[in-house]
């Protein structure tokens, strides 16, 4: 079988080290939207630009969780693969790990696949980013870990009118204290809370994996994409959170 990852294609997972503040852990499972060589486009229209495309990646998440990570010194793990190709925050194998369409576009190169096939997309790909993840959250100075996403503003027809929100099963008591300190100094933002989606084991993976377990603070944060389309976008967001965040150590 064809190596999936080439020498010429990008590294799966990166990671940061923390400078100043080793106590935090950022991590973004969809901050790319690259597709081994060996994959070509995986069938799909070579018109499509996967840079403007949610299925690709969370446009913005990774922008924001970098600034948020060099703001605070913090260490920050990243996966750089479109989740086109496995979605790193799925349980490998699983329904929605390897998808055959994505709101309701067709990915022809997941169609028919074989196990083998399947197989070596988790060994190459959610492994090396998992290893990463498994590392350094045995590390027992950190107490807090935040996981950045992004949502589109419409679906099917439907508005979503948060600015953000918190996803959580366990960590309620982080999401509404981050919250308060978020709506303390602009009251005017819209939070959301297990909106548009909801943390479950069929959904998520670092937080029911590493997060949960572990019995640290940490939160899932989702950002409206369309406020992270711009530099002056992505500052702001970067910039807020960091204020709230310094908060929130604080009082851990």
């Amino acid at each position: 079988m064809t190596p999936l990852i080439g020498a010429d294609d990008p590294p799966v997972a990166e990671y940061l080290p923390p400078t100043s503040c080793p106590q935090l852990l950022l991590i973004c499972e969809h901050a790319g939207f690259a597709i081994p060589k060996s994959l070509g486009r995986l069938g799909l229209d070579p018109h499509l630009d996967l840079a403007e495309q949610h299925i690709a990646w969370d446009i913005g998440a990774k922008a924001v969780a970098l600034g948020l990570a060099e703001y605070l010194g913090a260490g920050f793990i990243w996966q750089n693969y479109s989740r086109l190709i496995i979605d790193c925050n799925r349980r490998p194998l699983s329904a929605q790990s390897i998808r055959q369409d994505s709101d309701h576009i067709p990915i022809p190169g997941n169609h028919g696949l074989t196990a083998a096939e399947k197989a070596a997309r988790v060994e190459d790909i959610f492994l090396p980013y998992d290893a990463l993840c498994q590392r350094h959250m045995a590390r027992q100075d950190i107490t807090l870990t935040i996981s950045i996403h992004s949502f589109t503003p419409e679906m099917d027809g439907e508005k979503r009118p948060w600015n953000m929100s918190f996803l959580y099963r366990e960590g309620e008591q982080y999401a509404k204290q981050m919250a308060a300190i978020l709506a303390a100094s602009e009251p005017d933002l819209h939070i959301g809370f297990n909106v548009p989606y909801q943390v479950t084991e069929d959904t998520d993976w670092f937080v029911t994996q590493y997060a949960e377990p572990k019995g640290i603070a940490h939160l899932l944060i989702e950002i409206r994409n369309d406020q992270l389309r711009s530099d002056a976008g992505i500052k702001t967001w970067v910039e807020r959170l960091a204020q709230a965040t310094q908060n929130l150590l604080a009082r851990l």
